[in-house]
């Protein structure tokens, strides 16, 4: 039996909870005292908007009716408009003077005499242009068999409904609405409710009115309009389409299915049915990265909807499912309950990335979604780590601050912490709150405390106490492990801030549910809520080695003393998988943060050598490539890759290149990650091969197995000359598929050739490529290219015309993850200097954390790769070494 007891852990948890935590900030959700711009003495009830697109001059006209309940008297009345041309508004027929405030986004209207409380209609004529970025209405063109041509579309999140009509653009003013445009007769036109009349204009255009939305944010409207196909089913009465551009729609057969699947199964979930009679899935060619969770009508990036089974990889395939599972969770965490400011952004997509965690591993589980997710996650705990974190909720003013908070802390660190929640609370009881969050706020708006008020009365714990240290302060912890040994094992748990390159980091504390398990023990996993700084527990027996954070569920770093950490590194091989992944990770997080050698990680690693586990070797070689991004330019990187080399090999070797019947569906990811990385590493071999399947693919394209054209296409295109870079920018342009087209082009950037590299960077400027990814080729010259000071110089005289493409989510962060690629000192000051000359102010802490990663990939440089370099060379004459001949002159 592994029993624990807490000596210095306070029974009745109200006494001692409240040192782990910060002061409960946050009141449950009032109308009255939701953040905003706006004044709340005037809150509308229904829009009826009109709009004429002109698909000519890209420009359209609107009008439109709101139904206005106006609480206080007042002359004036204040709505959100951005870049829109207000023509005339008249309250009940009373025409107003109209003003805008183009810097707070506003629009003024003052009347000769006060407004009355009560009901009113207030009629706005606009006019507006049709951009060619994601805000608001825009236009996306894109190439087809019969040549170019243009739909248009939406992106209203977080503030851009009011690029498109005025209106109270802000999430706690939940309205009905109905549209209507004026579209070309050979256009569909889709939007969040299905379509109500559609009649004949004349002249070629038809009118097409939309039955009426739900009371819903404004953020959340959505219109696309083109020349479109479906494919459709149904579930539980529901209506379910995916939509694509012409001769695309076979391709959305397989997330039609997951459509299918997840619904349902969410409906179940939540215990609240979907509630409209329909959902779209809308593929758009380009133009927008990522998906947009409009109620009833969700927008994706055509390369994470579609999979053609002829082309598209495993990979591709498990991206869409979770991208699917994801926006599907926001039809209720957000659409049918809506945080109420931008402050609690997390609680839409902090839970949505949870919920499609837990969906994906629901209906996939041989693709060990949660193992795996294990990646993602560190990279929120690496950022969250650093001085330039952020706490989940937080402070938001304007439009600016709304989409910085669109980031990993939000996201990722957002949907651990569900996690750990749920694991803590327990699956049954955790449901059972979502229920009842679901069922109070359906068509309303909340806070996290409301949230946690549901949780807690259905698991009757203290959930408030617990969470607030997680979601109301930044950073995270790390609980230090030490053991002494009498008759009985007395473990003793400290907690602390876990700091990357930030030593005066305030001090903090959190409340951690310390789960802690014998290796190989058949007891279940016991808990500890560490609330103290120090507390100690007893374990019966002193033999065998002791993991925390059992399966990887917490949101939380562990440090183990030497002695605890050899015997869990002599018994890694019998950890459970996730563990042997939480192990690996949180070592190599001690080496970044100072606290342990680069060897003690790479000591582990050998000791896992032999693993057939796709989310151990994710781990590993997610480091292995760190390593040598920062070994780029230095004598230590011939080793460094013949040492990779030798421990990758054999892994490669026991799956080899061509799919076995039967396999794993993990297998091909493994075999997919493993060759990249191998190519990469200059394995002569992979390389032969690599480019012997390349030839055969353009001879015979059927030749090449789909999991394998990632790999195969990056490697021919790093070490290739200028007859394969053109082979590989005519299969770029033949291509519709996007995410074809994507393969090749970033394999034209990933040329170690300075003269193609420069050849690539000027594509970026043309529109050979949709701007998101013509923006992305100089992204990957730096980085896969290796071709860092070109890229830098090359962005330094084109930085406008690469900012105009960029999506405005995007924008602010492209120059600070381009300079992130330096590991030199020097560069985070130019970084700095550059940013403020150039750089709008919203851009500033984007620039700071570009800076700070910097920063600190320069001091891991200085500090490690000289061991690093000693150990590799330590290991060629051990079996399964390399040759010696790497390490002349670098031992």
């Amino acid at each position: 039996m592994f029993a624990y007891k807490l000596l210095r852990l306070c029974i009745v948890l109200a006494l001692g909870l409240m040192s782990a935590s910060p002061a409960l900030a946050e009141s449950r959700f009032s109308f009255e005292t939701t953040p905003g711009q706006l004044p709340k003495s005037v809150i509308p009830s229904h829009y009826a908007i009109t709009l004429t697109p002109d698909m000519q001059s890209l420009t359209f006209k609107g009008s439109e009716v709101i139904d206005l309940d106006v609480k206080t008297a007042s002359n004036t009345i204040t709505l959100n408009a951005l870049e829109l041309d207000v023509a005339s508004a008249a309250l009940d027929g009373q025409v107003a003077q109209v003003k805008t405030d183009e810097a707070k986004q506003t629009l003024i209207l003052t009347f000769p005499e006060p407004v009355k409380p009560g009901a009113h209609k207030l009629a706005i004529e606009f006019a507006g242009k049709i951009g060619n970025q994601a805000q608001g209405l825009y236009y996306d063109r894109y190439q087809t068999a019969q040549g170019q041509k243009v739909l248009l579309a939406t992106q209203m999140e977080p503030t851009d409904a009011r690029r498109m009509f005025p209106g109270w653009d802000e999430p706690v003013y939940r309205t009905t609405y109905q549209l209507t445009v004026n579209v070309p007769e050979k256009f569909m036109a889709v939007s969040n409710m299905p379509v109500e009349t559609q009649k004949a204009l004349g002249q070629g255009l038809k009118t097409v009115t939309f039955q009426r939305t739900p009371k819903m944010s404004s953020y959340l409207m959505v219109l696309v309009t083109g020349e479109l196909e479906a494919i459709e089913t149904e579930s539980a009465g529901v209506k379910l389409r995916v939509i694509t551009t012409e001769g695309k729609k076979e391709s959305g057969r397989y997330a039609l299915e997951a459509l299918q699947k997840l619904l349902p199964y969410y409906d179940d979930y939540f215990g609240v049915k979907y509630p409209l009679p329909k959902l779209d899935m809308i593929a758009l060619p380009g133009g927008f990265s990522g998906a947009m969770e409009n109620w009833g009508g969700i927008t994706y990036n055509e390369s994470i909807l579609l999979f053609d089974p002829k082309t598209s990889s495993q990979g591709t395939k498990e991206a869409i499912f979770n991208v699917v599972a994801h926006e599907v969770a926001h039809q209720w965490f957000g659409d049918l309950v809506t945080m109420a400011w931008w402050d609690n952004l997390w609680l839409n997509e902090g839970f949505a990335t949870w919920m499609a965690l837990k969906a994906s591993d629901q209906f996939n589980p041989g693709w060990n979604i949660w193992l795996r997710a294990n990646a993602s996650k560190d990279v929120a705990m690496g950022s969250d780590a650093r001085k330039t974190t952020h706490p989940i909720q937080q402070p938001v003013k304007d439009p600016g601050e709304a989409v910085a908070a669109f980031d990993e802390i939000t996201y990722q660190k957002g949907g651990a912490v569900i996690r750990m929640l749920e694991t803590y609370l327990g699956e049954a009881d955790f449901k059972a709150g979502m229920r009842r969050y679901m069922a109070d706020h359906q068509y309303s708006n909340t806070t996290t405390a409301d949230l946690w008020e549901s949780l807690q009365q259905a698991s009757s714990k203290p959930v408030a106490a617990i969470a607030t240290s997680w979601t109301e302060q930044p950073g995270l912890p790390v609980v230090k492990v030490s053991a002494a040994c009498q008759s009985t094992r007395e473990l003793v748990l400290t907690q602390e801030r876990f700091t990357i390159n930030d030593p005066s980091a305030a001090p903090l504390m959190w409340q951690i549910p310390v789960s802690v398990q014998k290796v190989g023990a058949a007891d279940p996993v016991d808990y500890t809520l560490l609330t103290t700084k120090t507390a100690s527990v007893r374990e019966d027996g002193c033999q065998g080695a002791v993991k925390l954070n059992v399966a990887d569920a917490g949101y939380y770093r562990v440090q183990y003393e030497p002695a605890l950490f050899k015997a869990l590194q002599a018994s890694a091989s019998k950890l459970p998988e996730a563990d042997r992944v939480n192990l690996l990770s949180d070592t190599w997080a001690m080496v970044q943060a100072g606290r342990l050698p680069s060897t003690n990680y790479l000591e582990l690693v050998q000791a896992v050598r032999d693993d057939t586990s796709l989310a151990v070797w994710e781990q590993v070689l997610s480091t292995l490539q760190s390593i040598d991004a920062l070994q780029v330019g230095r004598p230590g990187r011939s080793a460094f890759q013949a040492y990779g080399r030798s421990l990758l090999a054999p892994v490669f070797e026991r799956i080899g290149w061509d799919a076995k019947p039967g396999e794993a569906q993990t297998v091909a990811l493994l075999r997919s990650k493993l060759l990249t990385v191998l190519g990469s590493f200059r394995d002569e071999a992979v390389i032969a091969e690599a480019r012997k399947r390349f030839q055969a693919f353009l001879q015979t394209p059927g030749s090449l197995a789909p999991d394998l054209r990632p790999p195969v296409f990056y490697i021919v295109g790093r070490y290739g000359d200028q007859a394969t870079y053109d082979q590989l920018q005519a299969l770029g342009r033949k291509t519709q598929s996007t995410e074809e087209k994507s393969r090749f082009y970033r394999a034209m950037a990933a040329s170690l050739d300075p003269k193609l590299a420069r050849q690539t960077l000027n594509v970026s400027l043309t529109d050979e490529v949709n701007p998101v990814l013509a923006t992305n080729l100089v992204l990957a010259v730096a980085s896969d290219g290796e071709h860092r000071s070109l890229a830098w110089d090359f962005t330094k005289k084109h930085t406008q015309e690469l900012l105009n493409k960029q999506t405005f989510f995007a924008k602010n962060k492209y120059i600070p993850n381009l300079m992130s690629v330096f590991p030199d000192v020097e560069r985070a000051t130019e970084l700095e200097a550059y940013a403020k000359a150039n750089l709008p102010p919203e851009a500033q802490s984007e620039v700071a954390k570009g800076a700070e990663r910097i920063r600190f990939r320069a001091g891991l440089r200085q500090r490690e790769l000289t061991r690093i370099d000693s150990w590799v060379c330590n290991q060629s004459g051990s079996p399964g070494g390399f040759k010696a001949q790497y390490c002349i002159g670098n031992s």
